[in-house]
């Protein structure tokens, strides 16, 4: 109940806020939302401080970017080994996704506008502030129960294995980067996306579960699809309000009912998020015709992550191409 509808509360404060990547607000929320207790007050500050920090620093790399936009695209790729690397070793998770969003999106905001790539900025420092009071705010009406089950930490890597699963996701990560600065592509959903599924995939232990990931990103993709299809229908904020907290207790339920299929929902809830948000930003003019279109380039950016992963796993292991191709198809 805290998770559904603590993401609730700041899915609709951001909607109708309307601050630019406001919608990134209740992906920022899940994780405070599902700890054992509310944030101290130090821990608060240090996120706070950690995310203007952080972009503050991505703001002054979107100048780089604009002027020196080969010296950024070499300087990206250490950046994001080592935050990879850092959440492999038990680092904060919250401040991770702070990382691989900004450090893209800001960026990628400095090439259309200076004034963009500081509203990009500010948006993470709205969304963190946002996300901390309302976590406030729910563990003090729904203050956690005697016996309440602390969530399980996660299982720091070894260092050898987090290096090369850094190196292997921070290559995927920054060679669609690349493409994307090169082209000069300007959705600016599908590097978000590229930085969530990364994240998603420096967990992956395995293969399949990078293709159990794959599927849960697909499932969130259609239930996105079929909510904005309703609202379309009833563009109403009450209506809003009351389809999405079903939705949200449905996904809080299975995101913390403690089976090897809650990070899958955990995984499927963000990417909804994000694509019905992202559709119904006020940037967005043209959301409709759009969508599927959306859903398509994300969604090939997944395939594109996973197949890169099979290859990378290849060289590692020594496997044959003819292995890795049947394995692909």
């Amino acid at each position: 109940m805290r998770l559904g509808i603590g993401i609730t509360v700041v899915f609709l404060v951001a909607i109708y806020s309307n601050w630019l990547l406001a919608y990134l607000a209740p992906v920022f929320a899940a994780p405070l939302l599902q700890g054992r207790r509310a944030p101290t007050l130090r821990k608060a500050a240090f996120l706070m401080s950690a995310t203007i920090a952080i972009a503050l620093a991505c703001l002054l790399a979107g100048g780089v970017a604009r002027i020196y936009p080969v010296l950024f695209m070499a300087a990206l790729l250490p950046v994001l080994v080592w935050t990879l690397r850092y959440h492999l070793r038990g680092g904060v998770t919250l401040v991770v996704v702070v990382i691989l969003c900004a450090v893209l999106l800001v960026p990628l905001g400095a090439k259309v506008a200076p004034e963009v790539a500081r509203q990009v900025a500010a948006s993470f420092v709205w969304n963190i502030g946002l996300s901390l009071g309302v976590t406030a705010v729910m563990f003090t009406l729904m203050p956690p129960r005697r016996g309440e089950p602390a969530p399980v930490p996660r299982e720091p890597l070894p260092a050898a294995e987090a290096a090369w699963r850094g190196w292997q996701v921070a290559l995927i990560t920054w060679s669609y980067a690349v493409a994307y600065f090169a082209f000069d592509w300007t959705n600016i959903h599908t590097p978000l996306y590229i930085a969530i599924f990364a994240l998603q995939l420096s967990l992956a232990r395995t293969l399949s579960v990078s293709g159990a990931i794959l599927a849960a990103n697909r499932a969130g993709g259609a239930v996105a699809l079929l909510l904005y299809e309703l609202v379309a229908m009833v563009p109403v904020f009450i209506f809003l309000a009351a389809l999405m907290l079903p939705v949200h207790l449905v996904f809080a339920r299975m995101v913390t009912s403690g089976t090897r299929f809650a990070p899958l929902a955990g995984a499927a809830l963000s990417v909804m998020l994000i694509l019905l948000g992202g559709a119904m930003s006020p940037t967005d003019q043209n959301a409709s015709a759009g969508f599927i279109d959306r859903l398509g380039e994300l969604g090939m950016a997944a395939i594109y992550a996973i197949l890169a992963l099979y290859v990378l796993e290849a060289f590692r292991r020594g496997l044959p191409v003819a292995t890795v191709t049947e394995r692909v198809a």
